[in-house]
């Protein structure tokens, strides 16, 4: 009797550490949503004029392996003060779009990706002016504009990449060409800079960002997703399989050959 229980326990150990060895070695493809901070938001004090902070979250998820929904939301504080006035302006913004995987995953644990996308931007804002000082022939005034509520919408093109440090953390960065599309009108002055989107004078601005994130892994696959191609679909009758010396280019075939005397 004792014998059979040990036979039957070390059965269990083999069957149990063979199962183990086969769960080990059975590899998965995890991808699920993925949320970060951009942490270039909290360097902005030291690399801008006037008191800028503020803060910035990110969001995406997969589609279908290399398209990448995301949002984007975010606040921003600004005061500048000068000898001739006092400026000051805050809000909150968000951004819709979809970012794009343009290079070939390896294998299925290769995450890194490089990527275009677009975003669609709007901000609600409000800002003020205090310590206007204005001189003329008759002395020197000290006046104010009153908080202003505005808004503004505006589309992006950005271009960057995320790689994977560790299991299910990234690091990544971006580079963001803005184009201002709507913004409220103020007819005593014009935003000097507007949440979300940075700077209003001439010209496009540019921004950056550089990401953490964190991905939870709830979905899983045997699947390297297959990556996008762009251009136009391929002529029905070409093969690109087809070997030059069979019939239908100049081989020794039958009613398949090119007639060049047409």
């Amino acid at each position: 009797m004792i014998r059979i229980l040990i036979s039957i326990l070390i059965a269990l150990v083999i069957s149990s550490t063979s199962a183990l060895a086969q769960t080990k070695a059975e590899a998965w493809r995890y991808e699920g949503p993925r949320i970060g901070v951009d942490i270039s938001r909290f360097l902005l004090p030291a690399i801008s004029t006037g008191n800028r902070t503020g803060w910035e979250l990110q969001a995406d998820i997969p589609y279908k392996g290399n398209l990448f929904p995301t949002f984007e939301t975010g606040m921003q504080w600004f005061d500048d003060k000068h000898s001739s006035f006092h400026y000051k302006n805050s809000g909150a913004y968000g951004r819709l779009g979809v970012d794009m995987s343009i290079v070939k995953f390896e294998s299925l644990k290769d995450h890194d990706f490089v990527f275009v996308g677009f975003r669609y931007g709007y901000a609600m804002f409000n800002q003020q002016t205090d310590s206007i000082v204005s001189s003329n022939y008759w002395g020197t005034k000290v006046g104010s504009l009153s908080n202003h509520p505005m808004s503004a919408h505006w589309g992006e093109l950005v271009f960057g990449m995320k790689g994977e440090l560790l299991p299910n953390f990234f690091f990544g960065w971006s580079l963001r060409a803005k184009f201002p599309l709507v913004v409220t009108n103020d007819q005593n002055i014009q935003p000097y800079i507007i949440p979300g989107l940075g700077k209003t004078g001439n010209g496009t601005p540019f921004d950056f960002s550089i990401t953490m994130s964190y991905r939870f892994p709830i979905f899983k696959t045997k699947k390297i997703p297959k990556p996008i191609t762009v251009g136009g679909a391929k002529h029905p009758g070409l093969n690109e399989d087809i070997d030059p010396n069979s019939q239908g280019f100049g081989g020794s075939g039958g009613g398949g050959g090119y007639n060049r005397g047409r």
